[in-house]
């Protein structure tokens, strides 16, 4: 039986769950007898059915003697849904065949085992590297217990993010390219003085999806109330990160903020600086898988200093600016240890160049 075959049709599915999924892996199954497909399912959208829900309601009947396909190990607890390994064995679907085990501490193996120890055949690794990079973020997320981390950097061709007055650095198609990015990442972070300088609404335009949650780093909460992103709206989540201190000192503004709907986080630091394991533990807690990092440049240096990155994206339009705020901040001291290049990409963008680098990540 060609198993890559159908483990290629499995994973063809799951991306149809891209942007819509998270924090959940994105899955796809195919079941399949005597070298023909009966049904195909996929992971649609958060809370709902998993990829061996969608694939085995699709066809009734016998299923012995039928092999099931899935990106990833069927699970074996009972979350926003049933356990899917219970399904499977109701069914009596012979053999299961998963591209990976679960990184999930609740499943990592548990769902196969179960499946064996009641007579179903197992078998795990086809395609695994493709599997994993399919679920990069959430392999990350589950692994490191902080959201998957994706810096985005616009700059000139002489390593400027603003020449001193508003104006557009990336073609029409990179700015396509970074909407489709923030529709699939769960929250898009910025700091204050990107906020302050651009009032930007970091949604999601000229292409289809759901807009991200929104963080803004703010150690000392000076942000003024006018700014768009602090508008009332009851369909977007906003997270403001401030220091306790500040927060408190503040408290008739921060009072004001939380009328409006925005949730402020206040963390302990040293001044006006936040640590940003502690941004990201908190957004952890919340199911914040990933995260797109856009601006500015003291936050894109805080957070390749830190060893915190797993992948970056740079557009080099080919303007030069000549002056202007640098992306990086100079002398910057960026980690050499935690942050190992393990696979980089360029290509054009319009006008531009496009860099993609993937780090391998430490776990912390």
């Amino acid at each position: 039986m060609n198993h890559q075959r159908f483990m290629r049709e499995c994973f063809h599915l799951a991306l149809r769950g891209k942007g819509r999924v998270s924090p959940n892996p994105m899955v796809g199954a195919v079941l399949v007898r005597d070298s023909r497909i009966l049904a195909r399912g996929y992971h649609r959208e958060f809370g709902g059915p998993h990829a061996e829900v969608d694939c085995l309601r699709h066809v009734s009947g016998d299923l012995r003697g039928a092999t099931l396909y899935v990106t990833l190990e069927p699970c074996c607890y009972h979350g926003k849904t049933p356990p899917c390994t219970d399904l499977i064995l109701s069914r009596g679907v012979g053999t299961v065949i998963a591209a990976m085990k679960d990184p999930n501490p609740r499943v990592a193996g548990h769902g196969l085992r179960k499946l064996r120890r009641a007579g179903v055949k197992t078998r795990v690794g086809i395609l695994e590297e493709e599997a994993r990079t399919l679920n990069r973020k959430f392999t990350t997320h589950m692994t490191t217990r902080r959201p998957y981390i994706h810096v985005k950097l616009a700059q000139s061709q002489d390593g400027r993010i603003t020449g001193g007055r508003s104006r557009w650095i990336s073609s029409p198609l990179s700015r396509k390219r970074v909407h489709a990015l923030r529709a699939e990442y769960d929250a898009v972070l910025v700091g204050a003085g990107t906020v302050r300088a651009d009032d930007p609404s970091l949604t999601v335009r000229m292409v289809s999806g759901r807009d991200p949650v929104v963080v803004i780093l703010d150690g000392a909460f000076s942000l003024p109330l006018g700014r768009r992103l602090f508008a009332p709206d009851k369909s977007r989540r906003v997270f403001l990160f401030a220091t306790s201190h500040a927060l408190r000192r503040l408290s008739t503004k921060a009072a004001a903020l939380a009328a409006r709907g925005i949730t402020l986080v206040g963390l302990q630091g040293a001044g006006e600086r936040l640590k940003l394991r502690q941004v990201l533990q908190e957004l952890y807690k919340r199911d914040i898988a990933s995260v797109l990092v856009e601006g500015g440049a003291s936050v894109f240096t805080q957070f390749l200093a830190e060893g915190l990155v797993d992948e970056l994206t740079l557009f080099v339009s080919p303007n030069s600016f000549g002056k202007g705020l640098a992306a990086i901040q100079p002398g910057a001291m960026i980690s050499r240890v935690r942050l190992m290049p393990e696979k980089v990409s360029v290509g054009k963008s319009g006008r531009d160049m496009m860099i993609n680098v993937l780090f391998e990540q430490k776990t912390s």
